[in-house]
């Protein structure tokens, strides 16, 4: 039998376009497993919360910096929110100045920012993480004063408990339910915990 070469270099080319096909094919399936897992493994809590006795010995070392930027911020009640860096968001939606006094404050104490509630409550994140579309979980020093505005919202109402470890706060769906956990060091100062599942 007689093969006529033109179908010989057809054969040939389709067997090397199936394997190109196929190579494609494996490397798609390939990328798409290990963007999902990349995906996953980065909503998944891959950051560190210390005891809190960590936060408890870094708030008596900096307790002269806490007091003094508490004082600062109940005079100046516009602000909402105090970045690293010491620029402030205020309560009326606006991003605003640079405030020296604050970044230097804040760099002191090492917190990531500071958050202040409706109610007057102010939250030094320390360490944690969070993000658009994935759970969040911080922790750091909390100062709700005795004198707080009563009414404010659910979100920066706080659960007093005997141990922010996460096996002792309340569960939901194997981790830590969503909820601000606090414990307290001293009136008006607590070590909190604060996370939110999506």
């Amino acid at each position: 039998m007689i093969v006529d070469e033109g179908v010989i270099r057809i054969m040939q080319m389709s067997k090397t376009m199936l394997r190109n096909l196929l190579y494609v094919c494996f490397s798609a399936v390939g990328l798409l497993l290990i963007a999902g897992f990349g995906f996953r493994w980065w909503l998944m809590p891959h950051y560190y919360l210390p005891p809190e006795q960590r936060v408890v010995q870094q708030f008596e070392t900096n307790r002269t910096d806490y007091i003094r930027f508490v004082a600062l911020l109940r005079e100046d009640q516009s602000v909402r929110y105090v970045g690293d860096d010491g620029k402030v968001d205020l309560f009326d939606g606006k991003h605003g100045r640079m405030v020296s006094e604050y970044r230097e404050l804040i760099r002191k104490i090492g917190a990531k920012y500071v958050m202040v509630r409706e109610d007057g409550a102010m939250e030094f994140a320390l360490w944690g993480d969070g993000c658009a579309v994935c759970s969040d979980s911080y922790m750091g020093v909390r100062y709700y004063p005795k004198d707080h505005k009563a009414g404010s919202s659910v979100e920066g109402t706080q659960t007093v408990v005997t141990s922010l470890d996460s096996a002792k706060l309340p569960q939901e769906k194997g981790t830590v339910a969503s909820g601000l956990y606090v414990v307290p060091i001293e009136p008006e100062w607590f070590v909190y915990r604060y996370e939110y599942r999506e």
